[in-house]
């Protein structure tokens, strides 16, 4: 199966996201949309079930060995300029989308300096931070749906908070930003990330925010007015400097963190959307 695509069996899972937790399973890397169109019939063909992972900044896996099948677009890292906007592809890491702003004068994604992901990741997730998203300047969206390409304008998605509703693979994006001064760039892109170092536990391993917020419900706050933080179960804790983080202190199990989702959910009396994605 897969034959002459790059895959790693058994590959350690731990090492694949930012939580640095997880079992092992397999990951297939297509290079180009005809290798990936070739897996995905592989796996469907094979009766398997497959997720596709970016750079597994919003992710729990679980303990055990995963049977889904991993497919990475880590391959699919092309940025090109274009009259209409800038093509971003799915697999672009989030840092090198920064770069290639600030190296080409393009102002307006400063705020998602710093993020740990993919960029097709953060569409997905509708991914945001200090009162913007991704989809505030995405003109439209390249998927791939029952071995079809097919674009999809901005309005015609049904996006919401943290969740694009996008059904198919991200395959890139086309994005609208306005050109500026590289050193104005470069001073939000020191500003946002030194707001990130004040106020987020950078130095844990750790999948960001746990729990969506709401329109009324900011759910840091109020595990911060439940005295909640420093809580631990096994190697997870909910962090003393963010209590919208829980992190990885000592070896954390993916069980360690799902006990204390539902032990926060109980003591809250709240059963919080999780902003985070469990892979079982």
């Amino acid at each position: 199966m897969f034959k002459n695509i790059e895959t790693i069996k058994n590959a350690d899972l731990k090492s694949y996201n930012t939580f640095k937790i997880g079992g092992r399973g397999t990951i297939v890397f297509p290079k180009n949309i005809y290798e990936l169109k070739r897996v995905i019939k592989e796996c469907k063909n094979n009766g398997l079930d497959y997720f596709i992972l970016g750079n597994g900044s919003n992710l729990l896996f679980p303990d055990y060995d995963l049977e889904k099948i991993l497919i990475s677009l880590k391959y699919f890292d092309k940025i090109t300029e274009k009259k209409s906007g800038i093509y971003i592809e799915a697999g672009v890491n989030i840092y090198a989308l920064n770069n290639f702003c600030l190296m080409n004068k393009f102002d307006g994604l400063e705020w998602s300096f710093g993020i740990p992901a993919s960029f097709g990741g953060l569409v997905y997730m509708n991914g945001g931070a200090y009162g913007h998203t991704i989809f505030d300047f995405i003109k439209r969206i390249k998927i791939l749906k029952d071995d079809k390409i097919i674009w999809l304008k901005k309005y015609d998605i049904p996006f919401s908070y943290r969740k694009s509703n996008i059904e198919g693979i991200i395959l890139g994006a086309e994005v609208k930003l306005k050109k500026t001064d590289e050193n104005i760039i470069k001073e939000k892109q020191r500003y946002y990330f030194e707001c990130r170092k004040k106020s987020q536990p950078l130095n844990y391993p750790s999948a960001g925010s746990v729990f969506k917020r709401t329109n009324d419900l900011i759910p840091a706050k109020l595990i911060d007015s439940l005295n909640l933080k420093g809580t631990k179960i096994g190697g997870a804790e909910i962090s003393k400097k963010h209590a919208g983080f829980i992190i990885n202190v000592d070896n954390a199990k993916s069980i360690d963190v799902r006990a204390l989702i539902d032990y926060v959910k109980n003591k809250a009396g709240i059963d919080f959307e999780e902003e985070i994605i469990l892979l079982n």
